[in-house]
């Protein structure tokens, strides 16, 4: 099961031979983490790639005030980490930690040049992840600066419904640059909303 849900984040880009699948799974490292364990810490170079079966994580730096900053959130079928360190090899400038007990299913570095060489369709499934990523990246920064916060965490919600109820809403108002304080009170703001339009409706 844990391996069909790491096959089928493949097959939304790239299609392998049943071949092919048997052996890229033989380059998998399987990982587990309790809830609070870090996943890769800043500092280190990041080693591994981090595919999520079960459970969910926060990708996270912390500012020269101390102020910690959510950069990326991740549950069940996606990929997570400091990937700049990954790509690179070269330290982290993020933590990522797990929020839960969760189970990653996850490519070592010099692991993966060598499937890059034997099955070069993965090196083009990571291209594309990283492009996604990317553009992901981009629509983030464009929201931030265009919309308010309210309309942030709407966004939020409908791209992500799973994951607004599957994460503490403190993780999702950092990720979304404002605190849990002012993000409660949005979601008290729109669930008045939505009784009143309930309300003109009948």
């Amino acid at each position: 099961m844990e391996h069909q849900l790491l096959l089928s984040s493949f097959r939304q880009y790239i299609n392998l031979t049943a071949e092919e699948e048997q052996e890229v799974l033989q380059y998998i490292t399987p990982r587990n983490f309790k809830r609070g364990e870090f996943i890769n810490v800043e500092g280190e170079v990041n080693r591994y790639t981090n595919f999520i079966v079960s459970g969910s994580s926060r990708v996270y730096y912390i500012d020269n005030d101390g102020q910690e900053h959510v950069v990326q959130l991740g549950i069940s079928g996606w990929w997570v980490g400091d990937f700049p360190s990954f790509i690179m090899q070269t330290p982290a400038t993020m933590y990522t930690e797990a929020l839960e007990k969760t189970s990653i299913l996850a490519f070592n570095f010099d692991k993966l040049q060598l499937v890059y060489d034997r099955i070069p369709k993965i090196e083009r499934f990571f291209r594309l992840l990283i492009q996604k990523a990317y553009a992901a990246f981009h629509k983030r920064t464009l929201q931030s600066l265009s919309m308010d916060a309210e309309q942030r965490y709407l966004a939020f919600a409908a791209a992500y419904p799973e994951m607004d109820q599957q994460v503490s809403a403190k993780y999702i108002a950092s990720y979304l640059g404002m605190s849990p304080e002012f993000l409660s009170t949005i979601k008290k703001r729109i669930v008045v909303k939505q009784r009143e339009k309930r309300k003109n409706i009948k």
